[in-house]
């Protein structure tokens, strides 16, 4: 129901950015003072206690790949609401440009089954170009409050879906699909402290004005203007966070699983270009994933990811039910991240 709320303040997504950058104040700080054991004193510390885990599902990583690595990573999502599914599988290519840089790009294609508001459709998504910097490198990989891994990275969504001339945003909700150029910038942050690792990421999507003519549904999955009428569509400010805790029971097989908490909160305000058009909506999604590692040995191993995102709370959005997979194709010619 729309104004809902099922468990907590949706304010917490727009403080959430501003306390990933307080954590990485605090482990700057924290850094300046002696681990309780020495780095030096474990023999394995110039490598990761465990090679590759496939990671969270939403919350990327602030570590880069070395210059000349590279991992291709597609991923399968199926947005299960009340009377309709999306099926979602964005496909990754992310490359090592040295230097602490890494080029990734996404390309989705989406399926809608039934619920839509002009029926299913079968479309080539949107594609996201990005680039992403690392800043810091962890210095003790055994303990938490050292400085952690932190990087930064710029999106630009570029609207290729439109070459299919798909039935744009019958997916809802989703930033991939929506047929217009938007930008994001990710905050990121990475701990190590075995054998557990914490992934934060706080971002802001600055979505641009669209001039549309109906069917068309708007971001928040509910709203919808008719067929043949014209709409200029202002998104509000997006604020989008995430975080991930992550236990590896067995590092030689990647073996292990994480908890995964992500939302987003789009406000009645744009950043650039006043009112929004476009209805508010907040929600937050629990994930429990689970991860594994095979073949493990050599250049080329295969990290395998699976879960499922549960909406815990939500306003002006639907509830959903998202099962989710992923399959990494590491190429760790020169090291993995």
């Amino acid at each position: 129901m729309r104004g809902e709320w099922t468990l907590m303040d949706p304010r917490f997504l727009s403080a959430f950015p501003m306390g990933l950058a307080l954590l990485a104040v605090l482990g700057s700080a924290a850094a300046q003072q002696p681990a309780q054991t020495p780095a030096a004193a474990h023999p394995d510390f110039n490598r990761r206690w465990v090679d590759n885990t496939s990671g969270p599902m939403y919350t990327g990583t602030a570590d880069t790949m070395p210059g000349g690595s590279f991992y291709f990573e597609p991923y399968y999502f199926n947005y299960r609401t009340s009377g309709s599914t999306n099926t979602s599988m964005p496909l990754k290519l992310a490359y090592g440009v040295g230097y602490h840089a890494e080029l990734d790009a996404y390309t989705a294609l989406d399926y809608v089954g039934s619920g839509g508001i002009d029926g299913s459709s079968f479309q080539l998504g949107d594609t996201i170009a990005q680039t992403k910097f690392q800043v810091a490198k962890e210095n003790d990989r055994y303990h938490f409050w050292t400085l952690p891994s932190i990087g930064f990275s710029m999106d630009v969504n570029i609207p290729t879906g439109h070459l299919q001339s798909p039935k744009p945003n019958l997916a809802g909700g989703s930033q991939t699909t929506n047929n217009t150029w938007n930008e994001q910038f990710n905050l990121l942050v990475r701990k190590q402290f075995k054998p557990f690792e914490l992934y934060l990421e706080g971002t802001e999507i600055v979505q641009n004005p669209v001039n549309v003519i109906g069917p068309y549904q708007f971001n928040n999955g509910l709203t919808s203007i008719g067929p043949g009428v014209p709409f200029h569509v202002i998104d509000g400010n997006v604020l989008a966070a995430s975080g991930a805790f992550e236990q590896v029971l067995r590092p030689k097989t990647g073996l292990g699983y994480l908890i995964e908490i992500n939302g987003e909160r789009q406000s009645r305000q744009s950043l650039f270009w006043g009112t929004a058009t476009a209805p508010s909506f907040s929600y937050i999604n629990i994930s429990p994933e689970v991860e594994y590692t095979w073949p493990a040995a050599g250049r080329f191993p295969l990290t395998w990811g699976a879960g499922v995102s549960i909406t815990a709370a939500r306003s002006g959005y639907p509830r959903q039910l998202i099962p989710m997979f992923t399959v990494t194709f590491n190429g760790d010619l020169h090291g993995g991240r």
